[in-house]
C-alpha cells in the first residue's frame, strides 16, 4: 500500500471510505479513541487486503482533526498497542500524521496481504465488507490461512518514487535482456506491468528497489553481504579481511565474486596432457551468491554472511524453508520461490545460468562431486539457511 501524502489524502477525503479505507472521528470524543474498535478495523484491513485508517475524518470525508500535536502523539500510542496487543499475531503497521485543510490527522498504513494473515482481535475474525467492518466466518478464516497472494519482493517500498530507480540500469537490463532499445517511457512501462518493480501507482516495489534503485540501502539497510576471510579454521575477533557489498543485487553479486576470488585458490595442474582444476568449481560459488541474492527473506533485519576458512566457505542467509520444504526435497531439485520478481530478474541477468534458480542445488551438488569434493552441506537455523562448500 502506497504512503499517503497529503495530495492522496486530499483525494481519499472526496471519494470517501471503501474496502481500502475508513474514516475514524475523534474529535467528539476529545481527541481519543476506543482501542479495541480501532484494532478491530486494522484487522479488517489487513485481513483484505490492505489500506488506510484516517483517523481525525468524519464520516462523509469532513477532516476535523486530531488535536494538538500531544493529543496526536496520544493516539499514535493508542494506535500502536492496537497493533502489537490486541491483534494476533502483532502487526507492524506505519503512522503518518498528515495536514489536510489546515488541521492534522494520523493515517494508519496497513500492509496488505502478510504472511501473518488471518489476524484475530479477542479471538474473532474480522474483515471489510465495501465500507464496513464485519465478522467473518470459519469459511473466511480457513481461505484466509491457505492464501497465496503475497509475496515480499512485490510490495511497494513507503516513500520512494519512481525518481529512486536508476533509469540508466532499467534500460541496460532491457537492452541487454532483450536485445533491442527502449525509450524512457516504454522503459517505464515495461518495468510496471511486466517486471512488477512498480505498483499500479507508480511506487517502486522491494524487487524494484533492489534491483535497480539507486540507493538500495536506504529503504532496505540491512539488504548486503557480510563477507570475511578469517585466518585459520574458526571465526575469531581477527581477520585477514572484510567487506560489506551493498548495492544493487546485480553489485552484490559482482563484489562477492571479486572477494572469493581473491581469497580462495583454484590451483590446477596438467595430468596425462590434460590440465586438472581443484578447489571450488565457480559455478558452485556462483550458484551459492545468486542463491542467496535471490531467495533471502528480505524482512528480515539481518545481513547475509559470507565467511571463508582455510578449509570451507559458509554462507548464511536469513529465512527459514518455505512451507513444507525440506533439505531433501530442495536437493532433489523441488523448489519454491520466496521472491519470484527477484528471482526472475536475476536469472534474466544472468542468463547464462541452466537451471534458471531452480535446480541450482543440484548443480551445485553434481559439480563438488566431479570434482572431487564433498557434497554442499545444508543446514537450516535459527530462521537462516546455511550452506558449506569445503575446500578439500
Amino acid at each position: 500500500m502506497a504512503s499517503m501524502d497529503a495530495v492522496r489524502l486530499e483525494e481519499r477525503l472526496r471519494l470517501g471510505e471503501d474496502s481500502r479505507v475508513e474514516f475514524k472521528s475523534v474529535a467528539r470524543s476529545q481527541f481519543d479513541v476506543d482501542i479495541d474498535d480501532l484494532a478491530r478495523s486494522v484487522a479488517a484491513l489487513a485481513n483484505t487486503g490492505g489500506g488506510h485508517v484516517i483517523l481525525g475524518a468524519e464520516n462523509d470525508g469532513t477532516p476535523t482533526g486530531v488535536g494538538s500535536v500531544a493529543q496526536a502523539d496520544r493516539l499514535m500510542v493508542k494506535a500502536s498497542q492496537a497493533c502489537r496487543e490486541r491483534l494476533r499475531p502483532p502487526i507492524a503497521c506505519a503512522f503518518v500524521k498528515v495536514v489536510s485543510s489546515g488541521v492534522p490527522l494520523l493515517v494508519i498504513e496497513i500492509p496488505a496481504f502478510t504472511p501473518e494473515r488471518p489476524y484475530l482481535v479477542h479471538g474473532k475474525l474480522y474483515m471489510r465488507d465495501g465500507a464496513r467492518t464485519v465478522e467473518g466466518s470459519g469459511a473466511d478464516m480457513r481461505r484466509i490461512a491457505q492464501s497465496i497472494d503475497y509475496h515480499f519482493d512485490e510490495q511497494p517500498v513507503r516513500g520512494a518514487s519512481r525518481e529512486d530507480l536508476d533509469l540508466t540500469a532499467v534500460e541496460e537490463f532491457l537492452r541487454s535482456a532483450y536485445g533491442r532499445s527502449w525509450d524512457a517511457e516504454e522503459a517505464w512501462i515495461y518495468l510496471q506491468r511486466a517486471l512488477g518493480c512498480l505498483d499500479e501507482e507508480g511506487v517502486p516495489t522491494v524487487a524494484g528497489v533492489l534491483v535497480f534503485g539507486r540507493q538500495p540501502e536506504r529503504w532496505l539497510p540491512e539488504a548486503r553481504i557480510s563477507a570475511v576471510r578469517f585466518p585459520g579454521t574458526e571465526a575469531s575477533g581477527s581477520f585477514i579481511d572484510r567487506q560489506e557489498i551493498g548495492g544493487r543485487l546485480t553489485d552484490q553479486f559482482r563484489g562477492t565474486v571479486t572477494f572469493l576470488s581473491k581469497h580462495l585458490m583454484n590451483p590446477s595442474r596438467v595430468e596425462g596432457g590434460a590440465r586438472t582444476e581443484h578447489g571450488i568449481p565457480a559455478d558452485v560459488l556462483r550458484e551459492a551468491i545468486l542463491n542467496a541474492l535471490a531467495h533471502r527473506d528480505y524482512r528480515m533485519a539481518s545481513q547475509t554472511r559470507i565467511f571463508l576458512f582455510d578449509d570451507r566457505v559458509e554462507i548464511s542467509n536469513p529465512g527459514d524453508l518455505l512451507n513444507r520444504l525440506t533439505i531433501e526435497s530442495i536437493k532433489a531439485g523441488i523448489g519454491q520461490r520466496r521472491n519470484p520478481r527477484v528471482a526472475a530478474l536475476l536469472a534474466v541477468a544472468h542468463s547464462e545460468r541452466r537451471e534458471n534458480l531452480g535446480l541450482g542445488i543440484r548443480l551445485m551438488v553434481r559439480l563438488m562431486r566431479e570434482r572431487g569434493l564433498p557434497e554442499p552441506m545444508f543446514t537450516v537455523d535459527a530462521g537462516h539457511f546455511r550452506v558449506v562448500l569445503k575446500t578439500s
